[in-house]
């Protein structure tokens, strides 16, 4: 018996692996933290049943690519890659430095103390399938300002199968589209409703387990897209797909295929940019409403959505109380913050420790880009930076130059503008450029506008002006 591993016996696919506060079911291909579900790629999982099995020992790259890879031909960074997601998924170690170490030439080994629990105390997978859908996030806070959008969104899901809430980092599309599908169930509660997060996914090898997993099945099952055609045959499901821009190209064929084999199933989807198919209905989530004017006071101000988030926020984060004088001040922080959800709330958790009067005139670029937010978040929200950041980081060469070089302009701008700071890059290159910019939320596009419809939010804009020569060429002045 390995000297890290308690209770090993005969490998059964109900046993439990337990370390620290970790329980992983091998069988169902489940982890857990504390009671709460810890989510990763098929491939991940692979990989640390792997390690588990062999706790305290170095398992050699070669080792893992045969036993996660078997019969297959892939890169040999894989590993790294996979083993990378999972070190992230499980965090720091409890009882040791670290759950996972690495040493040249000798591999990766598993550094916690692992039981293997016996089979007859191994909780088994309940034989109702609802019970195995992923059920939606428990949300802490309530949602402000978005009654309007609930309800266009439920208006679209009572006439369309897929529906895509499309928007910029940080705008509230997962939130929003909770608080629907919440809504939806209270309203039809014979529809199941399964959650699938494809944030954390590192690769697109991972995408058809992860949906899969999130309605019930096993996230190494072979053919994924046929089992979950064979389970949901005939049954009303509402499945919301989160956090789709990074894996779309894998993504849209099994959706499809779903859609098309399963007529009682609906999709909500949540993207950065829509996913272009037929029957799509696109649902463009925008900022909360800014104030308008420059002088007000607190009763005034609290009318405008983002004012309210802004207030309610800090008086969470300990803030004292607002007065009227402070409704000017409230509004010209909306105003900078561009209404963006997630930037409200990283500021507004600063006035806790911070005079009202203070923050609003150093309020710079660094504070909206750069402030720290809850530890309980996604780390691509934590800071508005990193929001943007993960929707930068997908753009070709092409896109990702032209938007620098948008970046001179702090207000409206049209085609030919574009055209003037992007020259060199030929017009119909930036035509297609700026267009699919406008399609991932990182240009706004106003239809009231007809004579300068485009324009970057001033916190994307600040952001984009901080790329380096070395991530893009620098435009014409």
């Amino acid at each position: 018996m390995n000297a890290h591993t308690e209770n090993a016996g005969p490998l059964q696919s109900d046993v439990r692996w337990s370390f620290g506060s970790f329980v992983v079911w091998e069988g169902q291909r489940r982890i857990e933290r504390s009671g709460c579900p810890v989510r990763i790629g098929s491939r991940s999982f692979d990989l640390l049943l792997q390690l588990l099995m062999r706790a305290g020992e170095f398992v050699s790259k070669d080792e893992l690519l045969g036993a996660v890879w078997a019969g297959l031909v892939v890169e040999e960074g894989s590993v790294r890659v996979h083993m990378s997601a999972l070190r992230k998924a499980l965090g720091e170690g409890e009882a040791c430095e670290e759950w996972i170490s690495s040493a040249p030439h000798r591999g990766y080994r598993f550094n916690g103390r692992v039981r293997r629990l016996p089979t007859e105390v191994a909780e088994r997978v309940p034989d109702d399938p609802t019970q195995t859908f992923a059920k939606l996030p428990g949300r802490l806070t309530d949602l402000v300002g978005r009654e309007a959008d609930i309800s266009r969104i439920l208006s679209a899901l009572g006439s369309h199968r897929l529906v895509t809430v499309v928007g910029t980092g940080g705008i509230g599309k997962t939130s929003a589209a909770i608080r629907a599908v919440e809504c939806h169930q209270e309203q039809g509660p014979d529809t199941a409703v399964a959650f699938a997060d494809l944030s954390s996914i590192a690769s697109q090898d991972d995408v058809l387990g992860t949906i899969a997993s999130a309605l019930g099945l096993s996230v190494g099952a072979p053919r994924p897209v046929e089992a979950i055609l064979k389970k949901l045959q005939g049954r009303s499901v509402l499945l919301l797909v989160d956090n789709c821009e990074h894996v779309v190209e894998v993504l849209v064929p099994a959706l499809l295929c779903m859609l098309t084999g399963l007529p009682r199933l609906q999709i909500l989807a949540t993207s950065r940019e829509p996913l272009r198919v037929a029957g799509e209905y696109v649902l463009r989530l925008s900022p909360l409403a800014i104030p308008d004017a420059e002088a007000m006071d607190l009763t005034q101000a609290m009318r405008w959505p983002a004012v309210q988030l802004l207030v309610e926020r800090a008086t969470s984060a300990g803030a004292g109380p607002f007065h009227e004088a402070h409704g000017s001040l409230l509004a010209r922080m909306a105003r900078q913050l561009d209404g963006i959800p997630l930037a409200i709330e990283l500021v507004a958790a600063r006035l806790g420790v911070q005079p009202i009067g203070d923050l609003a005139a150093r309020l710079d670029d660094h504070t909206r880009l750069h402030t720290a937010g809850s530890r309980s978040a996604n780390p691509r929200h934590r800071t508005l930076a990193a929001a943007l950041e993960w929707n930068i980081d997908l753009l070709p060469k092409e896109e990702l130059q032209l938007l620098r070089r948008l970046s001179v302009f702090r207000g409206r701008f049209d085609i030919e503008a574009a055209l003037r700071v992007n020259a060199d890059a030929g017009a119909e290159a930036t035509f297609n450029a700026l267009i699919s910019l406008a399609n991932k939320s990182l240009v706004a596009f106003d239809t009231s506008e007809s004579a300068a419809p485009y324009r970057l939010l001033e916190t994307t804009r600040s952001y984009a002006a901080t790329l380096q020569d070395e991530d893009c060429p620098q435009g014409p002045a």
